[in-house]
């Protein structure tokens, strides 16, 4: 026998064997029951298990099972109800292991480009409502099992890729919000053991925003934690969640954060990370100026726990802060404009009814920021309700507010500087809490050297005069707490000059110029202390109104004791709004000259002051002694000398006999004394009344003299008013020259 024919002869004896006959037999019925049998009890399972699940039908194309591979795939599957769909998942089998370790083993489930949808309805509901409502059914219907049933599962990776998610929730107006391309792994799912399984997600939505999650989580408990990364959210799609707050548009903005977070039984318990809104605009929806906008809000290492209901940020950063502080024409404010109105409280009944349920105090939200850094804010303040409008910024505003906290007992310290207008220094500095029930407030805002020239526009329209130039600088102090606000203003003006009168709309009734020229020293300054109080409660309450309402009652004091002021500069308790002259003369006494060396000196002080002058009269004693003059002048022509009119000597006494003889008076002449006569004399003397205005106009003149010529006032200071005519008897009733202040 050739070695040739061995391998022919051992095929033609296999073939005839009885051994081959009964394993074609078998091979045969396996491949028959492997399309007849298994395939459609596959698919009668898929299908089935997915109708109950879900309650809706499950579509797809012809299932692939390769028995000796392990692997099955399912092509073109979808939802009937069109919730989503998937290019075909294939699962691959570790059958082996799986035989060894008594559980199911999947090395890899793939899904391909699937297509879900998420949208919520306006209704509320979403669209697989019915899928959660059927789930729900389901969990009723079973009983509770005491212990776990069925083969351990295990799943080594399940890879989404290429796929897309569209959703649109009815909090953000249903904008849609499109994930595409989307992929997702999760690996080393092991329901048999508590075991933590890694997974990642990335998608982009819309096309402009990136999100990114990854981390570990035990699938059977649902205790673990993950990263979330989120780049570029355009923060408009936010606008309606400020709606019911306040009339705010987001005109502008992108949100990014990254956290993680700590996950116990699927609820987050521990949040933590950064985040940054940038390139904000804000704009009240019912005016066209901007309100708000900043360059960037950043925030590090923020830790969020939600058990305990805290939040706690150790640095906000806010650059480039840009708001604006209108006031519009018909005196409103933007801020007004971003208010809300909130609808009224419940009626008594309503409160009486829930007055008896017992109320379960929930606990609030407590929060604390350690630091606020400020960079380059800027505020501008716009007030289009003035002719012409008025306008300032704020800018350059640097520093840090601590310590901010819903904690009542914690006040926020507050240090920020910068500049009016590029220019004038500006700082804040206090403490704050204004997350209080009832807000407090201790705060103290300086200005320097901010030119006044801006503020035309106010000093026009309450004041009733422009403003030329002058330089102002101010320390505003003002403290808020329990529902009332006291304000302490000191105010120092540099070289005020007014410009021309006008008509304002709203002028407060007081002489401004006089009551600022009173208080300018002789280096041009001006220091003014007011002071405010109120409750901003109160509808009446307006801020502005009342700071000037204190200014005019500031000055009204000082101008009601104009003199008392101008003492007080002297440290003096002198009366020098007057000075007193001896019956019917209009020469200096000594108390008078030493009257006007103190007024000199005040209007050194205040030399924006001039001081006008003006002569009076004693309609009595004046008048005695202008007649008793007349007589003296009568006497002296009779030969009387200047000493016997001042001794009353003989010669004088002949004198008086002589002239009281030629009057005519002869009734018990002989039995008068000489000084009778003399007192009779003057009575019957008769003086032209013109004498006595001519008597106050020398007094007036007199007082300028000495002023001009003895202590070396300029003359432009000094004005006489010329008015000495009596039109009531009381108005002529003292021997003065009586002074007022003028500007």
């Amino acid at each position: 026998m050739s070695l040739r024919s061995l391998p022919l002869r051992f095929v033609s004896r296999l073939y005839r064997s009885i051994a081959l006959r009964i394993l074609l037999i078998l091979a045969s019925l396996i491949f028959i029951a492997y399309y007849t049998l298994v395939l459609p009890w596959i698919n009668r399972a898929i299908s089935e298990n997915y109708f109950l699940q879900t309650g809706h039908q499950l579509q797809h194309d012809k299932i692939n099972l390769q028995l000796f591979k392990c692997n099955l795939s399912v092509g073109h599957l979808k939802d009937s109800a069109s919730l989503w769909q998937a290019e075909d998942i294939h699962i691959d089998l570790a059958c082996m292991q799986s035989l060894r370790e008594r559980s199911l083993v999947i090395n890899d489930i793939s899904i391909r480009q699937l297509k879900a949808s998420a949208t919520q309805q306006e209704n509320g509901l979403w669209n697989f409502d019915d899928v959660l409502k059927h789930q729900k059914a389901i969990a009723k219907s079973k009983p509770k099992q005491t212990h776990e049933s069925g083969a351990p599962v295990v799943i080594k990776k399940i890879a989404i890729t290429n796929s897309f998610v569209h959703s649109s929730v009815l909090a953000l107006k249903n904008i849609p919000l499109d994930a595409t391309p989307l992929s997702f792994t999760i690996s080393n799912v092991d329901f048999r053991a508590h075991k933590p399984s890694g997974f990642s997600l990335k998608t982009d939505l819309n096309k402009s925003t990136q999100i990114a999650l990854s981390g570990n989580i035990d699938i059977s408990s649902l205790t673990g934690s993950l990263e979330v990364d989120a780049q570029n959210i355009p923060f408009v799609w936010f606008n309606s969640l400020l709606e019911p707050y306040v009339t705010l548009e987001v005109v502008r903005g992108a949100f990014e954060f990254h956290k993680h977070i700590d996950l116990v039984a699927g609820v987050p318990q521990k949040i933590t990370g950064k985040g940054k809104l940038t390139d904000l605009k804000l704009r009240p929806t019912t005016m066209e100026q901007d309100a708000v906008k900043w360059k960037s809000l950043e925030w590090e290492n923020a830790e969020i726990l939600l058990a305990e209901k805290s939040i706690h940020i150790p640095l906000v950063t806010l650059n480039e802060l840009d708001g604006q502080f209108i006031i519009d024409k018909n005196r409103k404010t933007n801020v007004q404009a971003m208010i809300v109105t909130l609808p009224p409280e419940s009626s008594p009944s309503t409160s009486a009814s829930t007055a008896n349920t017992p109320d379960i105090e929930e606990k609030k939200w407590q929060f604390a920021i350690d630091r606020l850094a400020v960079n380059k804010a800027a505020v501008g303040f716009y007030d289009q309700s003035l002719v012409p409008t008025f306008s300032t910024i704020v800018q350059n505003f640097t520093g840090n507010v601590l310590d901010i906290s819903s904690d009542e007992n914690t006040l926020a310290t507050i240090e920020l500087a910068g500049n009016v207008d590029g220019y004038a220094p500006v700082t804040l500095k206090g403490k704050a809490n204004v997350f209080r029930k009832v807000p407090k407030l201790n705060a103290l805002l300086s200005f320097k050297q901010m030119d006044m020239g801006a503020l035309s526009p106010y000093s026009a329209e309450y004041a009733g005069w422009k403003i030329n130039k002058g330089l102002l600088s101010a320390d505003l102090n003002y403290h808020y707490e329990d529902g009332k606000i006291l304000g302490k203003n000191h105010v120092v003006i540099d070289h005020l000059e007014f410009g021309e009168k006008v008509r304002g709309t709203r002028v407060i009734d007081i002489p401004l110029r006089l009551g600022l020229a009173m208080l300018t020293d002789e280096n041009g300054v001006a220091i003014l202390d007011t002071e405010i109080s109120g409750t901003p409660s109160d509808p009446q309450f307006k801020i502005r109104d009342i700071i000037m309402r204190a200014l005019g009652n500031t000055l009204k004091k000082i101008l009601t004791s104009p003199f008392k002021f101008i003492s007080s500069l002297l440290n003096s308790k002198e009366d020098l709004g007057k000075i007193q002259f001896t019956a019917g003369e209009s020469q200096l006494t000594d108390t008078a000259k030493s009257k006007l060396q103190l007024l000199t000196d005040a209007l050194k002080k205040r030399p924006k002051m001039r001081l006008s002058i003006q002569g009076t009269y004693d309609q009595t004693n004046d008048l005695i002694a202008l007649k008793e003059e007349q007589v003296k002048s009568a006497l002296q022509k009779a030969g009387v000398t200047i000493d016997a009119l001042g001794t009353h000597n003989e010669a004088w006494a002949q004198a008086v006999n002589a002239k009281y003889a030629a009057q005519g008076f002869v009734n018990a002449a002989s039995l008068l004394a000489v000084e009778e006569k003399y007192q009779a004399l003057i009575s019957v003397e008769t003086v032209d009344p013109e004498r006595l205005i001519r008597l106050a106009h020398e007094r007036a003149q007199a007082v300028k003299q000495y002023f001009i010529l003895q202590l070396g006032v300029s003359s432009e200071t000094i004005l006489l008013n010329s008015e000495a005519r009596c039109e009531k008897a009381e108005q002529c009733s003292a021997s003065e020259a009586i002074f007022t202040l003028e500007v």
